[in-house]
Parts: C-alpha cells; sequence; structure tokens
C-alpha cells in the first residue's frame, strides 16, 4: 500500500479520536449539569418544606388540611434524611403539592391569613421547586440524547456515570396564590 494511503487513515482515525474525546468531555459536563441540578432541586424542595412548616402553624388553615400536609411533611423528610433516592420521594412530594393545593385552593382560607409575607414565601418557593425540576429534567434528557448514541454506548464514554432518571411529581402553584 501507499504511503498516502497509511497517512491518510492515521489522520481519520485522530480526527475520529477527537470527536469521540470531545463527545466524552460534552457528555461529562452533562452529567455534572444534572448532579447540579439535582442539587439545586433538593435544595428548592427542603426550603419548600421549612416553609410549609410554618404554614403548619397557621391558625386560620382547617385542621383536617393542616394534618393532611404534616403528614406529607413528616414522610417527605423522612425520606430526605435518606442518602439513596427513590420512586417512593417523588410520590412523598405530590402529596406536599397536593396538600398544598388543598390549603390555598380555597380563596377564603387565603384571605383570612394575616401573615400575606409568608404567602409569598410559599408561593415563590413552589415556583422555584417547578423551575428547579424544570431544568433537572430538561439536563437529563439532554444527557440521555446524547448516551443513547451508538458510538456513546460502543466506546463506554459515559464511564461509571450512572444513567440519569426523568423526575415526574405534581408541583403546581395553588390558584389562591398565583399572584403572590
Amino acid at each position: 500500500m501507499q504511503t498516502s494511503y497509511w497517512v491518510t487513515l492515521i489522520i481519520l482515525v485522530f480526527i475520529y479520536a477527537i470527536y469521540l474525546s470531545n463527545v466524552a468531555g460534552r457528555l461529562d459536563r452533562l452529567h455534572l449539569k444534572v448532579e447540579n441540578a439535582r442539587n439545586a432541586l433538593d435544595r428548592q424542595l427542603a426550603l419548600r418544606t421549612s416553609i410549609c412548616k410554618e404554614i403548619i402553624k397557621l391558625s386560620e388553615v382547617d385542621k383536617h388540611l393542616i394534618r393532611q400536609l404534616e403528614d406529607a411533611l413528616k414522610e417527605s423528610i423522612q425520606e430526605e434524611s435518606l442518602e439513596v433516592h427513590t420512586l417512593q420521594e417523588w410520590e412523598i412530594e405530590t402529596k406536599v403539592s397536593i396538600a398544598l393545593n388543598n390549603i390555598f385552593d380555597d380563596e377564603k382560607i387565603v384571605k383570612s391569613i394575616v401573615d400575606k409575607k409568608l404567602l409569598t414565601e410559599i408561593a415563590a418557593a413552589i415556583r422555584r421547586v417547578s423551575y428547579a425540576l424544570t431544568f433537572y429534567n430538561d439536563a437529563a434528557k439532554s444527557a440521555i440524547k446524547v448516551r443513547k448514541r451508538w458510538t456513546v454506548r460502543f466506546f463506554r464514554l459515559f464511564g461509571r456515570a450512572a444513567m440519569p432518571e426523568v423526575i415526574s411529581f405534581q408541583v403546581q402553584i395553588p390558584r389562591g396564590i398565583e399572584h403572590f
């Protein structure tokens, strides 16, 4: 074979190696983005939980609704204390969201609450949880999309990183506090 053939082959292999290196670097950055977004989501959920503890102290809210929120918060705190994330965690966070919706969907309750600052804080916390969930899911979907490429799977460019999971739980701002 001619020398030019070998030179061309070596150049092509070198270019493909650079491409694989760039894909591996991108995937590494995506995994970091997923990890940071997950940490941000956990922080926002913890913040929402701490604000919900203040809601439990309100006397203007029906005791049954408070008990429902309190039970959901206890489960949430127990689940957050675990080192491992489970699918049950998102069911529990949905329970917290439903309990908040049950309390704040009633505009009579919202109008009777004297502490408007607390209403503003809980509305902001729910929004931040929603944003953090969206950011996390966007990052996870991007990483999953790159990991599904055959070159990434064949050359195992993802290393030892776990496959990101898309998280789904109910989080919406209750009608009574949308305007806060």
